[in-house]
């Protein structure tokens, strides 16, 4: 029989005790607001709440990630600015970015490196820029750590078509530069062809409409561009056996191909390889590259080194983001 009153078969909509354990993330803003707004120590806010220190501990990195807790350090002094400076001295560069090194995993270290390419792009903001977006699982995540878009009519385009198979984690320029566009109030617009294609042919038939030549010559025209450096081993996936074959690719090692920046392939003194496959890529080449005045290259990591030392030895990078770790190496190896 139905259980009379002001709340029958429905449990759920009964008063709860007063005392009542708190949800998950009651807990965490509890344990927030008693750690940052009241200023408690973490063993008095473990105290307070009548839990472990080592819990509050998890419950405000819990805070921060879920942005429950948002620091913001009005501060421009970096924590790496004698190394900053040194590898800039070194590799004549106009500006490095350090962040710092990530013991987790190449997704992690990847943020580190799109949180410093988003505070430089933050920085250089202007009404009119246009800055061009390169094919990069790196600059793809810089959208996420934008947090200071003031609205600027700017303008953000593709550097080069994307990648067949695209989706979350592709690097496609596509995603990043609308995110960008729409986080700065912006205009983006895009190359809608494929990276690499099987011909040159095709690869000219494709650079020619004049749709794609545009956006090419808006690229090259860019006044700052974000990219990324593929190294032979760890970089973006052009569909390999689709449209470049084991063979291709064998004579591009063979060749001293030490790493590419949106399927442009170079050797170990930063110049564009004369192979088939440079001429079948859909985007500007490294000679129209170096043209942009701005040219922030973000990469890090021991399977990046060579590439990175090369593309800084044919002057394709003027601003370069890594971390500690490569700073160190790339001002031994320069």
């Amino acid at each position: 029989m139905a259980e009379s009153g002001p709340y029958p078969n429905a449990d759920i909509a009964r008063p709860q005790p007063a005392d009542r354990a708190p949800r998950v993330s009651e807990l965490m803003e509890r344990a927030a607001r008693l750690h940052y707004e009241f200023g408690l120590t973490h063993q008095e806010t473990a105290e307070a709440l009548g839990i472990s220190r080592i819990k509050v501990t998890r419950l405000l990195k819990q805070a921060r990630g879920a942005g429950v807790v948002k620091i913001t350090v009005i501060s421009t002094v970096s924590p790496f600015a004698d190394l900053e400076n040194t590898l800039a001295s070194v590799a004549g560069l106009r500006e490095a970015i350090i962040v710092p090194m990530s013991e987790s995993d190449g997704s992690a270290a990847r943020s580190m490196l799109a949180r410093g390419a988003a505070s430089y792009l933050e920085r250089v903001m202007r009404d009119g820029i246009v800055v061009a977006v390169g094919l990069s699982r790196t600059i793809g995540e810089m959208p996420n750590w934008i947090s200071d878009a003031r609205p600027t009519k700017a303008s953000f385009v593709s550097l080069s078509g994307a990648v067949r198979l695209g989706g979350q984690g592709s690097g496609n320029p596509y995603q990043a530069a609308d995110a960008l566009a729409l986080a700065f109030g912006g205009t983006a617009e895009h190359l809608h062809a494929p990276v690499i294609v099987q011909s040159r042919a095709v690869a000219d038939e494709l650079r020619s409409d004049p749709a794609i030549a545009q956006t090419l010559r808006r690229a090259a025209a860019a006044d700052v561009a974000f990219v990324g450096v593929g190294g032979q081993d760890d970089r973006i996936n052009f569909n390999q056996d689709a449209y470049i074959t084991r063979d291709e690719w064998a004579k591009l090692l063979a060749e001293g191909m030490a790493g590419d920046i949106g399927g442009r392939f170079f050797d170990r003194n930063g110049v564009q390889i004369s192979h088939d496959i440079n001429g079948r890529v859909v985007g500007i080449d490294l000679d129209d590259f170096v043209r942009i005045p701005v040219r922030v290259v973000a990469a890090a990591g021991p399977s990046k080194v060579e590439a990175i030392a090369a593309a800084l030895r044919g002057g394709l990078v003027t601003v370069l983001v890594t971390d500690v770790e490569t700073a160190r190496t790339l001002i031994e190896s320069i």
